[in-house]
Order: C-alpha cells, then structure tokens, then sequence
C-alpha cells in the first residue's frame, strides 16, 4: 500500500506554517510515506502577505514551494498542488485538488470574493472540493453537502478540536460526500499522523482524484 497526506501546509506560502518544503519531504520520507498534497492556505492573509506583488508574481509565490519541492524530493517521492480555501465572508477552509497554476493564473484572483454556492457551480466539474475540518471548534461548522465533494472526515491536528467523529457521523448520513484524511501538518510534531492509503502508486493530480472518486484507498487514521 501506499501512504500519502492531503493536507499538509509549509512556510514558504502559509504564515501559520513553521517548516519548509525541504523539511517537510524529509519528515515525510522518514516516516515512510510516498508523498503528499500542498494545501497551503489562500486567503485574505495570503494576499496582506503579499501586498505590492503583481497577481502574476503571486501565483508564482503560491506555487514556487511545489516546484521546489519536486526538485528536492527526487522521483521516488511524489508532491501535488492543492489549496486550503476561503472565502472573504465564510470562516470554514475548503481542500481543492486539480488547480494548476494556468487555472489559478486565468481565474483565482476572484475567487476569495465568492461564495461556496457560486465557487461549486462554476468548478465542481473541474476541481474536487472538500471541506477541511468541518467541526473543528470555535472556527469551522458543517456546510451544505450539496455543495461539495466530500469532507476531512480526520483531521489530526493535535492543536485543535476538530470534531472528527461529528463529521464522520455527517458522512454517513450523506453518503455521497468523499471522507479524507489529513494531518493538517505545520510543525515537525504534525507531520505524517493521517492520510490516505492507495493501492497503486499516485503520479499526478487525476488520478488522486480518480482514486477518491472511485473510493479505492483507505483512510490511515
């Protein structure tokens, strides 16, 4: 089987992360997995942050961490870009897998100032969107499911309450939504606690997808 985390953060793009990409593939591979999503976070804080830069050079700041990532990781070892959104008036976090810096570059500079509504109507073919730690306490509460894929049924973060046994029990009540699993890491203490398992070898953003999809993997939880 193989191991890989839907929610990892790095320091390069997120404030709140505390490791680099190189650090963060070195824990990862010491820990025995075969890869991960970036999922660094795009919000109102992430454009403060990069007050001054063109919209080109902060897709380019956004996705520098991956691309640097993939180079120090070597082919054994596989990163993927994905992204922990939100909305300009929505507290909750989404996970989106399938963006690419061409999409981001075309269309993401309107996206905080949508809504989830809008957001799923316009990319639900095209992107997969799930709610991160939908019951975490005092910053996230559980959204329609009709609008989204699926849900972080665990998240690991051991700083939070994140309610993870109210959203599995949602899952089963709803159970079109995909369950995920991520440790959520920003500290060398987060990395590498939860994910997902596959039985082949995940090589790019589609078949991640696919296998989510199609519910072939287990949650490592």
């Amino acid at each position: 089987m193989y191991r890989y985390d839907l929610h990892v953060h790095t320091k390069e793009v997120s404030p709140c992360g505390k490791l680099t990409v190189e650090e963060t593939v070195d824990l990862y591979k010491a820990k025995g997995y075969d890869g991960f999503w970036l999922t660094n976070h795009f919000h109102r804080e992430f454009f403060e942050r990069t007050k001054g830069l063109t919209w080109e050079q902060r897709v380019e700041a956004f996705f520098l961490p991956w691309r640097e990532g993939k180079k120090y990781a070597g082919e054994d070892f596989f990163i993927g870009q994905g992204m922990e959104l939100r909305f300009l008036t929505d507290p909750n976090d989404y996970l989106l897998f399938g963006i690419t810096e061409e999409l981001l570059l075309a269309e993401g500079e309107e996206w905080l100032s949508m809504n989830l509504e809008r957001f799923f109507e316009k990319y639900r073919e095209r992107l997969l969107i799930i709610q991160a730690h939908p019951n975490r306490q005092g910053s996230s509460r559980p959204v329609d499911p009709r609008f989204l894929h699926g849900m972080e049924a665990h998240n690991s973060n051991p700083r939070h309450d994140n309610g993870n046994g109210a959203t599995c029990s949602l899952i089963c009540a709803h159970p079109r939504l995909i369950p995920t699993a991520g440790s959520d890491s920003h500290r060398r203490e987060d990395a590498g606690i939860t994910g997902i398992l596959t039985r082949e070898r995940l090589t790019c953003d589609k078949e991640l997808i696919g296998v989510l999809k199609e519910r072939f993997y287990e949650l490592l939880m």
